[in-house]
């Protein structure tokens, strides 16, 4: 009956494990870590170029700020522009990244499996899909944006922080029907959504940070096993002299 017991502790202990790596995967942030420091974007570097090229850079200090719904209406797709917003909103809801494959191996049979277009982004453990928020600007009136994660968690904090460099985009029309209701709530046009979140960059090293993912979720599952079945082993022996008594 002990070894059952002690069997059945040591399955909820890697379960726990599992659970935390999640987490830790989920809330560190990863690509900030891997960019390091980048140069700054003005208006005379975007005059040239793709919009790839500079769109989820740092802004530059003439990099136009937008700070009403009401320019932000009035903006034409080719400007660049910034935020410095003073809230946001999640919706909870993403649309797949343009860098991450509609198709994934189905498993050992083989063949593939189409990944879904829009889905929860609680359930998006190796961030493949960019959530849509609620982004606050100061005027107080919101407006759509899609940018990482890191920052988003960094305005949800309470701190102030300027956006790196975005234009206006398309809205996705498949996920209209999950957030059309927040929007009406808050007043929210959704005929563009404010893109800041660096494509190009992320193509090009989504492997090398699906491999850190993985890699810190392993690292993580080990050392919280390890660190759960000693405690539950150092548990179960303080009980024994109690039940010899």
């Amino acid at each position: 009956m002990k070894v059952k017991i002690e069997k059945i502790l040591d399955y909820a202990a890697v379960i726990i494990a599992i659970f935390i790596g999640i987490f830790v995967v989920i809330n560190l942030p990863v690509e900030p870590i891997l960019k390091g420091k980048q140069e700054p974007v003005t208006i005379a570097m975007t005059e040239k170029g793709l919009p790839e090229d500079y769109i989820g850079k740092p802004a530059d200090d003439d990099i136009p700020r937008i700070e009403d719904a009401e320019t932000w209406e009035d903006l034409w797709q080719t400007r660049y522009v910034t935020i410095e917003p003073i809230g946001i909103v999640s919706t909870g809801y993403g649309s797949r990244h343009p860098w991450v494959d509609a198709y994934t191996r189905a498993g050992r049979r083989g063949g593939t499996r189409r990944r879904p277009d829009v889905r929860l982004t609680a359930f998006d453990v190796l961030d493949e899909y960019g959530e849509y928020y609620l982004l606050q600007l100061p005027d107080e009136s919101y407006i759509l944006a899609q940018l990482s994660t890191s920052d988003a968690r960094k305005i949800k904090a309470g701190k102030e922080i300027t956006l790196p460099v975005g234009r206006k985009a398309p809205v996705s029309m498949q996920i209209l029907p999950y957030i059309e209701d927040l929007c009406e709530e808050y007043d929210v046009d959704t005929s563009g959504v404010f893109y800041c979140i660096d494509d190009a960059w992320n193509e090009g090293h989504s492997f090398v940070i699906l491999l850190v993912r993985i890699g810190i979720i392993a690292i993580t599952v080990i050392v919280m096993s390890v660190i759960l079945i000693t405690l539950i082993e150092k548990f179960l022996k303080k009980k024994e002299p109690e039940e010899v008594q």
